[in-house]
This record gives C-alpha cells, sequence and structure tokens, in this order.
C-alpha cells in the first residue's frame, strides 16, 4: 500500500526535475557564498551530486535512505538560498508521496518563504500546499496560499475553485465562497453531481431561494430517477409558500412511482383533500391500504374515512367507519360513524350509533353527539325525545346555542300546529254551529224527533257530534276555542 501510494506521488517525478535548473561549474564551490548567491537560481556540483544521489534512492523505493539524505543536506549551512529551497522542494515532495501530506506542505511553505523561486514555480508549491492543508482541516491557512498564488498570477481552475469553495464552507465565510462554488459550477465540463450539491449547500445556507429553486430543477431534469432531488424541490416549493407547485410535484412523483414510504403517500392524500380534491386523496389512501404499503390500521382508517367525509362520498366511508368502530369500540368512533350515518339518510341506525357512543363515552364533544342524537330524533318525527336530546345538549357551551336554537324550533312548531289544530277545530264549530242554527230556525215536520220533555233532538252531520250534543248544544270543552 505505502509503495502503490509512493509511486502515485512521483508520477510527477520528471516535471519537478524540469523546473529545477542545475548549473555545474568546477569553480562554483571556489567561490565565496555571498558570490554563490549572487548566481541565483544555480545548483553547485557538490549539491547537485547529493540530490541526484537521493533522488536515485527515491526511483529504487529506498525511501529512508532519501528522506534521511534530504534531512542531513537541509543541516548543511553553506546552501544558497536556492539550493535550500530545492532541497525543501524536493523533500516536500518525498513527504507527501509518503503520506504526511502537514510536513510536505510545511516543506514547501519553508520553500516559498526564502523568496527566492521564481514566481510560476513558488505558486504551484503554493497551490500544491494550500490544498494540502485544506485537506488538513488547516483552512485559514490553506485558503492564504490558494489566493495569493491566484493574486500571483496562477489560473483559477475548476478543481481550484472547488477546493476554495468548499475550504469558505468549512470556515462559515459563505459570502467569500460563493463566487467559487459559482465558478467551479461553471468551469466543469460537463458540471457533476458534486458541483451541484456544493452550489445548492450555498443557495440554501445563504437562503437564496429563487437560485436555489432554478438549481433543483435542472438537479431534477438531469437526474429524473434520483428522488431526493425532487423531495427537495417539493420541499422548497412549500417553504416559498408555493404550495400548489408543491402538490403537483408530489402527483408527477407519485405517478412515476418515487413516492414508497408511507408517510409520503399518506402526505399525498392529506395534499388532495387540502386543494378540494378529497375523494381523490381518498382513492390514493385507499389504493395504498388495499397495496399493503400503508398499514390497515384505525389510524390510517380514520383518515380514509376523514377523506370521504370531506368529500361528501357519505356511503363511501359507511364500511371504512363501521370497521374502525368494531375494531376500536371507542365511543368516538362510533359518534362519527352515526354522523356519517346521519348524513347519508340513515336515520334510525344513525340514532342507535350515537346511543351508543353516549354509553361507551370518552368523546371529544360529548354536547354535539347529543345535539346530533336530536336532529336525527327529529328526522324521525319523535319530538318529545328529540327535546331530551337538545335539553342534555346544554350542559356544554360549544353545543348550547344549537341545541336551544332547536328547543327554539321545536316549541314554535309545537305552537303553529296547536294553533293549526285550534284554528280547524273553530272551523269546524262554526259550519256545525251554522247547521244548527239553520235547523232551529226551519218549521218542524213529521220526520223531526223530540225526547220525552219535548225538545228537539237534531242528526248531526257527519263530525259535528265531537262539537255539539244531540239537542245542538256546544260541549263545555269546546267553548273557549
Amino acid at each position: 500500500m505505502r509503495g502503490q501510494s509512493i509511486r502515485a506521488g512521483l508520477a510527477g517525478f520528471a516535471s519537478a526535475l524540469a523546473l529545477i535548473s542545475f548549473t555545474f561549474s568546477a569553480a562554483a564551490d571556489m567561490q565565496p557564498a555571498d558570490d554563490r548567491d549572487a548566481r541565483g537560481t544555480v545548483i553547485s556540483p557538490r549539491v547537485g551530486d547529493r540530490l541526484h544521489r537521493y533522488m536515485e534512492a527515491e526511483g529504487e523505493e529506498r525511501w529512508d535512505e532519501a528522506l534521511a539524505g534530504y534531512d542531513a543536506l537541509m543541516l548543511d549551512e553553506r546552501l544558497s538560498d536556492f539550493e535550500r529551497a530545492t532541497v525543501l522542494e524536493l523533500r516536500g515532495r518525498l513527504r507527501y508521496a509518503l503520506e504526511d501530506p502537514a510536513a510536505a506542505a510545511h516543506d514547501w511553505q519553508a520553500a516559498i518563504e526564502i523568496g527566492i523561486l521564481a514566481r510560476e514555480r513558488a505558486n504551484i508549491l503554493r497551490l500544491n500546499a494550500g490544498q494540502l492543508l485544506l485537506g488538513e482541516g488547516e483552512y485559514e491557512a490553506g485558503l492564504f496560499l490558494i489566493e495569493t498564488a491566484l493574486a500571483l498570477g496562477a489560473t483559477l481552475t475548476g478543481d481550484l475553485a472547488y477546493r476554495l469553495a468548499q475550504g469558505y464552507g468549512q470556515l462559515g465565510d459563505y459570502a467569500s465562497g460563493l463566487p467559487y462554488a459559482r465558478r467551479a459550477f461553471e468551469l466543469a465540463d460537463p458540471a457533476a453531481r458534486q458541483h451541484y450539491s456544493l452550489l445548492l449547500f450555498y443557495y440554501q445556507t445563504l437562503d437564496m431561494e429563487g437560485e436555489e429553486l432554478a438549481l433543483v430543477r435542472e438537479m431534477v431534469v438531469r437526474w429524473p430517477e434520483e428522488k431526493r432531488y425532487w423531495t427537495s424541490w417539493a420541499s422548497l416549493l412549500a417553504r416559498m409558500d408555493q404550495s400548489r407547485e408543491a402538490f403537483d410535484v408530489n402527483v408527477v412523483m407519485y405517478t412515476n412511482g418515487l413516492l414508497t414510504e408511507p408517510e409520503e403517500l399518506i402526505r399525498l392524500a392529506e395534499y388532495y383533500a387540502y386543494f378540494d380534491y378529497p375523494y381523490r386523496g381518498a382513492m390514493v389512501l385507499q389504493r395504498e391500504i388495499n397495496a399493503g404499503r400503508i398499514e390497515a390500521n384505525p389510524r390510517h382508517y380514520r383518515t380514509l374515512a376523514r377523506l370521504f367525509r370531506q368529500a361528501r362520498e357519505w356511503e363511501a366511508a359507511l364500511p371504512v367507519l363501521r370497521r374502525v368502530a368494531t375494531l376500536t369500540g371507542r365511543g368516538q368512533d362510533y359518534a362519527v360513524l352515526g354522523e356519517a350515518l346521519y348524513q347519508s339518510g340513515h336515520f334510525q341506525d344513525a340514532e342507535a350509533m350515537f346511543e351508543q357512543a353516549l354509553r361507551r363515552g370518552a368523546l371529544d364533544r360529548p354536547g354535539d353527539v347529543h345535539a346530533f342524537l336530536g336532529n336525527t330524533r327529529v328526522e324521525l318525527d319523535d319530538y318529545t325525545n328529540a327535546v331530551k336530546a337538545f335539553t342534555d345538549a346544554l350542559d356544554w357551551e360549544y353545543s348550547r346555542a344549537a341545541a336551544q336554537g332547536w328547543l327554539d324550533f321545536i316549541d314554535q312548531r309545537q305552537n303553529i300546529l296547536d294553533n293549526g289544530e285550534r284554528q280547524a277545530h273553530r272551523v269546524e264549530i262554526q259550519r256545525c254551529g251554522n247547521w244548527v242554527e239553520d235547523e232551529r230556525r226551519s218549521i218542524p215536520t213529521h220526520d223531526d224527533r223530540f225526547d220525552a220533555l219535548d225538545r228537539r233532538l237534531f242528526d248531526l252531520p257527519q263530525g259535528c257530534a265531537t262539537y255539539f250534543d244531540v239537542y245542538g248544544e256546544l260541549w263545555p270543552r269546546w267553548e273557549n276555542v
């Protein structure tokens, strides 16, 4: 494993040598140090020979020998600035190959700080050291080196832009990192998932919802099979108060088989209800319960029944509600079943369910159940027991006003019936009284009947015997009608 890493590190060995100018002169070692330094980028034969030996050791995979050689050479006080920078550069390359990136970066930084290397060569070391420091979590130092190289003419590549954006993201400096995230995206050919993800991270962190929405749409188009991108799109739309668009995205996901989790399917059904399509939501939920993707438990059956009720599909809700009430035995479930029966016109069954609910108790709003029972009895023309139910509903403030309204209605209705009945009796009494009066004024004939006291007896017309006796006198009970 170590050998593979080192060989990978040596892949740029030839190019590294090409950057180093070895100029050997027989008189070089004879010159004073100041004169050698004045030569600038010249390496003496003495130092050059040793460098060649250490590089040959690297080529033969004698890593420890090469590293020890570089270390020893660094102790030579006679090294020129250029020679010292060169040794640091080579030792850093070896340390990188030996998987010691922190030490490699340290050597390259030291080589740069000597200030003798050409700008292009120093920039290469800045870029390499900066990237290593970023990898080691030394973000500020790494970013400084890379930014310095760019300021001194280094080319901003897509890879560098990506690393800079990552580094600034780690520091929480999102304003500085965003331009690099965008540049990395632009320079990628084509942009890969990592570029989309990095830019999306910046847009989300900086609350740039418009840019985030456009980017997520691109991601959905490019990777339509990726559920997480669709989910991000829908969530973002919902967060931006574009609920209808979020609903449409969820419908497309369902159509394409991307919604598989129970909570996702239930959310879709609720979405349908929210946008006034409760029946479609109920159909989705029922289909998924039947398919086994949503557990067939009372809670989900209640949701299904509620959607049917919202759609006013009472008959469709009834078998579901009966199943729930049977499974749970809860008073509240019987009350809901009773309401559905009432709404669908099954008043006798509704009355039985409301009575069952009240017996079982544990109701959310018992006053409403008493009121519903009263309504059901009104439909059954059982006003006496309806009054009892509405009277019971008066005990709760939330049902009191409606119950009192019904009691007033029943009382008014009874008064109307009573007044109508009295008026009907008055009409009949008047009719029969007129007949009796006409008969009394007529001349008796042999057909007329009289009692022992010679009082005339009248053969009253049909219905008049209810109000008058055979003598044509009004019965006392009708005198005040």
